[in-house]
């Protein structure tokens, strides 16, 4: 059943911007008769949907559904599509412009396909033409849902179904190699991998393998490292360390993706495969639980970043030992840490460890914001992130008493002094 208050908040932005675009339309009297059959963008006559802009609100309204797993996401935003209104009113061509979510766009995708033959065509030269429509859509949760879905805003992928469904998935592949039933072992390989924003597995890899002996000295041990083992057949880790990626391989396409603020996003994810012991092929013991390893934080700290930003001008360092200026009416002196953020898009941001008196955060900031445009954004997965770190910045006055110490000038990775 739908829910029409969301509906009623769906179509405000819509209107608001096709109200907008239509404004922008006076270009259509210079453009010239298109070529064979491509085509329009603008025309002195837009294509109009029958009985109007309200029609088609009341139309989109009474048609779209919120998909199921936007809203327990509590995914909000826009979904741009664009489509050719052919001169007999039907429409052809629908495609995405800007992407919300795959759920979003295919029900926006399928509502506006569903207006095909409800349109007056579009006209210029007092010809009827093919005319290229963009329709923004806008997805928007009333505050019961918004208020409902705020708990799995943010969260780490899940397999469908959950545990015993992704050990159902994997089960072919879990066999415990005859090589390890022979030296009476029982194994736990990890393996990390990549879980992109469609649920897609790639990068598989192992993360390491550990035995438990099931009979004889050892036995009442639990599972402990591979190397603390005596193996009389080596083989046996590369068969399970084979079997293992090929079962997690096996899941590929199955997984609800990480959430950040309710959008999809990519993640890495170790999961503790568990092979089966028995001769029925159950085993008492549980397959592990996924966990994850990295995800689009807000910002990752700099060791966490697989590519760290990097300084366009070479050291950043250097950079602010030039530029930076001790103000010469700052009563401040001693250390700061200077926390940058280093955005996705290459912008950086600033924040300070210490109450530093205006002059000095002053400086700092303009010199810092001096700085926009002249980075490279960190990574994590291929994908810019944004990345923090720290500078410790000390500020020294020639001759004064607080002279810092040995310690502070060895930690700091600038040092600005002001002369007397």
């Amino acid at each position: 059943m739908k829910n029409k208050n969301t509906l009623k908040t769906l179509l405000a932005a819509p209107l608001l911007a096709l109200s907008l675009s239509f404004g922008l339309q006076t270009e259509a009297l210079a453009q010239s008769k298109k070529s064979g059959n491509e085509p329009y963008s603008y025309v002195e006559q837009m294509p109009q949907f029958k009985g109007g802009e309200s029609e088609m609100m009341k139309f989109l309204g009474s048609n779209i559904q919120y998909p199921a797993i936007a809203k327990s996401n509590g995914l909000e935003g826009l979904a741009v599509l664009s489509f050719v209104v052919e001169t007999d009113g039907k429409i052809n061509e629908v495609k995405t412009v800007k992407s919300l979510s795959k759920e979003t766009d295919e029900e926006a995708m399928r509502v506006v396909k569903l207006m095909s033959g409800q349109w007056n065509p579009g006209r210029q030269n007092g010809e009827v033409v093919r005319v290229r429509y963009t329709l923004p859509i806008r997805f928007a949760l009333n505050e019961a849902d918004r208020a409902a879905s705020t708990t799995v805003a943010n969260r780490m992928p899940a397999f469908k179904g959950g545990t015993e469904a992704m050990q159902q998935a994997m089960q072919s592949h879990l066999a415990l190699p005859a090589e390890a039933k022979k030296e009476n072992l029982n194994a736990r390989v990890m393996v990390k991998f990549y879980v992109d924003r469609e649920g897609q597995v790639s990068n598989v890899r192992l993360e390491g393998t550990k035995l438990k002996k099931m009979v004889g000295p050892g036995s009442e041990l639990d599972y402990m490292d591979a190397s603390t083992f005596q193996l009389q057949n080596k083989a046996v880790l590369a068969k399970l360390s084979e079997s293992a990626m090929a079962a997690v391989k096996a899941t590929s396409g199955q997984w609800e993706p990480a959430l950040k603020s309710g959008l999809p996003t990519g993640s890495e994810v170790v999961l503790p495969v568990q092979f089966l012991s028995s001769e029925s092929g159950q085993s008492s013991e549980k397959m592990g639980v996924p966990t994850m390893t990295k995800y689009t934080k807000y910002s990752y700290k700099v060791e966490e970043a697989d590519v760290k930003p990097t300084f366009k001008e070479g050291s950043f360092e250097r950079y602010l030992a030039k530029n930076l200026r001790y103000p010469a009416n700052a009563t401040f002196e001693g250390s700061v840490d200077v926390h940058l953020v280093i955005k996705e898009d290459g912008k950086v941001l600033s924040m300070f460890s210490v109450v530093i008196g205006k002059e000095i955060h002053d400086a700092i900031t303009k010199t810092i914001r001096e700085t926009q445009g002249m980075w490279n954004p960190g990574k994590v997965d291929g994908q810019p992130v944004a990345v923090s770190q720290t500078i410790k910045i000390l500020f020294v006055t020639e001759g004064s008493a607080n002279k810092p110490s040995a310690e502070d000038v060895k930690s700091a990775d600038v040092v600005v002094t002001r002369y007397k």
